[in-house]
């Protein structure tokens, strides 16, 4: 190789092929009719079997238990030699499961709210179901309790209010 500069010539003619002479891509021969879909679909609402789950939770303990048993070895280790290094890293590791149970208990806190808006949709089938407008009129009412604090619908909200007077049917 040598050091000395190379010209390229981005205007010079091309010897290769040009995309317009490639061959057409072939046609399919079926139309895809979602098989792979299927078969996922099946698969995830298969039963998991108990063994499988007891091999996943088994597992999941011993993870933890291990890690639980590393992390006081190492904070007892740390204390041994430098307690103040000892106490920066509990202090740590305390925040650290502050907030991993503040994480939880909100995702807790959705699931309750998901299993009320189950509750709600249940409700609302049985009540659209049988016409009964008064205990609709009454449904709608805590409906609208129920998304009050939220301001990304308040406007829906109101308006479904002012309009509870003026429905006639239970749909």
């Amino acid at each position: 190789m040598s050091d000395r500069p190379v010209l390229i010539d981005l205007n010079a003619d091309k010897a290769g092929p040009s995309p317009a002479d490639a061959p057409p891509v072939a046609e399919v021969e079926r139309a895809p009719d979602g098989q792979a879909m299927q078969t996922l679909a099946a698969l995830s609402t298969r039963r998991t079997s108990r063994l499988a789950a007891w091999f996943w939770r088994l597992l999941l303990a011993l993870v933890v238990f291990l890690a639980g048993v590393a992390a006081w070895d190492f904070l007892n280790g740390l204390l041994a030699r430098s307690p103040v290094l000892a106490a920066a890293a509990m202090a740590l590791f305390g925040l650290f499961l502050f907030v991993c149970f503040a994480i939880i208990l909100r995702e807790v806190v959705a699931l309750v709210r998901l299993r009320r808006v189950d509750r709600f949709h249940a409700e609302a089938g049985e009540i659209r179901a049988a016409g009964d407008l008064p205990r609709a009129r009454a449904f709608v009412l805590r409906l609208a309790e129920f998304y009050k604090g939220r301001t990304d619908v308040s406007w829906g909200a109101a308006r479904l209010e002012e309009t509870i007077d003026e429905s006639f049917d239970a749909d």
